[in-house]
């Protein structure tokens, strides 16, 4: 059974042509803020989309938010507490 060179490329383009996307949820501990980073790209960009991503996340980081899946323990049952931990 013989592939078309065409077949193949058609298969190659659709796997390179995808969306990509990475969501980080941020959350204030003391006050219960939340703030989210997202950054989407298509093809051959999915670097591209987690450097948005990060650097939002970085400039969140710097002002006393944490991701979600970072909350101590601690954190998490203060928050859970308060009534302030987001719904998923």
């Amino acid at each position: 059974m013989k592939i078309s060179g065409w077949f193949v490329a058609a298969l190659w383009l659709g796997a390179v042509s995808g969306c990509t996307s990475q969501t980080v949820k941020m959350i204030q501990p003391e006050t219960g803020a939340t703030a989210e980073c997202s950054g989407s790209s298509y093809g051959l960009g999915p670097l591209f989309s987690e450097s948005v991503a990060d650097s939002c996340a970085r400039v969140y980081q710097n002002r006393g938010y944490v991701a979600l899946e970072r909350l101590t323990p601690e954190q998490r049952a203060a928050l859970e507490k308060r009534g302030l931990l987001p719904k998923d």
